[in-house]
Order: C-alpha cells, then structure tokens, then sequence
C-alpha cells in the first residue's frame, strides 16, 4: 500500500510540475500581447503622466479612433488599413485556393496512381522543398527578367507562384491521401468517375482536415507576407497589401510624435482577421478529426 501511495504520489507531483511549467510558457508567450493589448486601451492623457508601463490603463477607444484619423494613407477616403485588408484577401486568397488545389492533384495522383517515373518526380518534389527559391534577391531578379516588374510595381508576383502548389503542401497532403482505402477510388472509377470528380467527390471531403490546415498554413503565410509585398507594391499604393498599411501607419504615427496606443491598436486591428479565421477553421478541424474518420 506504501509503494503504490508513493507512486501515486510521485505521479501527481510530475503532472503538477508539467502543468506549471506549460502554465509559465503560456504566460511567456502571451505576456507581448498582454503588453500590446494594454497599451492599445491606454489614453494619451495616462500615458503622459509617468514613463513607465501602466498596467491598470483608464481603458480608451483613444487609440482606435486615431487609427482613422491620423490615417494619411486613404484611397478614396477608405482607411489603408480596410484598403488593405481588402487587398490581401483577394491577393492571398488566390495563391492559396489554387494552389491547394493543385497540391491535392499531385498529391492524389502520386498516392493512387502508377505512371513510369513516379518515384523519381516524388523524389525531384522532396528536393525543391531544400532549394531556398526566394532567399536573397533570386526571386526579383527572375521577374524582373520576365518582365513582371519593368513599369512600375506588380501584384503579379505575389499571386501567380502560388497558383502552381507548393512541393511542401503535396508532402504534408500526400500520407493522408495516401492512407485512404484504395478500394473506394477502384469503386469511384468503375462507376465510371473521372480524375476530377473523384478527387472532388470523395478524396477532398475525405481529406478535409489536412487540406484545412494546410489552407490555414497557406494563408497565414500570404497574409503575413510584408517583404514582398514592400518590393513589388510599393509604388502603387491602391494594392497595399494590410502588412504593408500597417507598416507605413505605424512609421508615420512614430515619425509625427503619436503615442504607442496608436500603433498597438493598428496592430490589434490589422489581428483579429486572422484570429477569428483561425478560430473557424479549427472548429471544422477538430470537428473533421473526430467525426471524418476513414474506415477500410
């Protein structure tokens, strides 16, 4: 009785210190928000009144409001930031949809189909993924030669790569599809069904999780993308992405003497898309793991 109490006891005392210890990380890793969030609520009027972080702010719309009001960047009298939020969802949405979709063709016709060289193209796909095609100035240079750039600033980089997959995309789509019950795409094709719709029809919704995550991942990509954005986009203001209008907001408050509300609140704003678009594709997620589940 002796030895199990203690082993019980010793297990108690593990999980007691592994939840404290992801209690401490969460903290660790949330504290910049807390801190950005705080300061978003904080008025002008406290912020002069001492030099150090005020943690108990008068909580103000203060800073939100002046988002819009110091906003010198207007298209048409529509804040950058919504102009831009407008931009990237069409500018990201377009790399991102086509191009899981054709991640899923590769990654379908390598899992369930035989044609000569397929272990040698799937091998070739493993290797781009090693191959850092946008590292330094590569990826200018090759548009520039093409003529995407000549002229002034184009989205045309920014949309048109990603429209073709990602040899990442198809290594993460491909053990899921892979794992499918081969019998249900012999049926589909003796019934008659196409490449196309039977990769709509039974391996997307089959697949659903992964191409989730895999659009989330996609997505939070494009939408954070700011360095490309800054060196094609530049000169042409209306298709400022929000990363973009964020940045050029937040370095005209600084520069015109505005307080860190102002800029905090833009980043909270320029946020929330992203966090309700996570927060619905993870409902979906979760509820295609449990209830989605493939049985042979």
């Amino acid at each position: 009785m002796t030895t199990a109490a203690n082993k019980r006891a010793k297990k108690i005392v593990s999980k007691t210190g592994i939840y404290a210890g992801l209690l401490c990380y969460t903290f660790i890793l949330f504290f910049p928000f807390l801190i950005v969030i705080l300061t978003s609520f904080t008025p002008d009027a406290q912020q002069l009144e001492t030099t150090k972080f005020i943690w108990k702010p008068d909580f103000s719309l203060e800073g939100y409001k002046m988002v819009f009001e110091l906003d010198p960047f207007k298209t048409n009298n529509v804040p950058s930031l919504l102009q831009g939020f407008i931009n990237t969802l069409w500018q990201a949405l377009i790399p991102t949809v086509c191009g899981l979709i054709v991640s899923g063709f590769a990654s379908y016709a390598y899992a369930k189909f035989d044609f000569p060289g397929k272990s040698k193209f799937f091998a070739a796909n493993l290797l781009l993924m090693t191959i850092p095609l946008s590292a330094g100035m590569t990826g200018y240079l090759f548009y520039n030669a093409i003529g995407w750039t000549t002229g002034g600033a184009s989205v045309l980089p920014l949309i048109v790569p990603g429209m073709f997959g990602s040899a990442a995309t198809i290594f993460f789509i491909y053990p899921y599809v892979k794992a499918l019950p081969t019998s249900i795409v012999e049926a589909a094709r003796m019934d008659g069904i196409g490449f196309f719709a039977c990769f709509f029809r039974i391996v997307f919704p089959l697949s659903l999780p992964v191409f989730l995550s895999q659009f989330l991942f996609g997505f939070v990509n494009c939408y954070n993308n700011y360095s490309n954005a800054l060196i094609y986009l530049m000169n042409q203001q209306e298709l400022w992405t929000l990363q973009l209008a964020l940045g050029q907001l937040v370095s005209y408050v600084q520069s015109s003497g505005g307080w860190d509300n102002v800029a905090c609140a833009a980043a909270i704003m320029s946020l929330m898309p992203l966090l309700l678009l996570y927060l619905f594709v993870q409902r979906y997620f979760i509820s295609g793991i449990t209830a989605g589940s493939v049985k042979g």
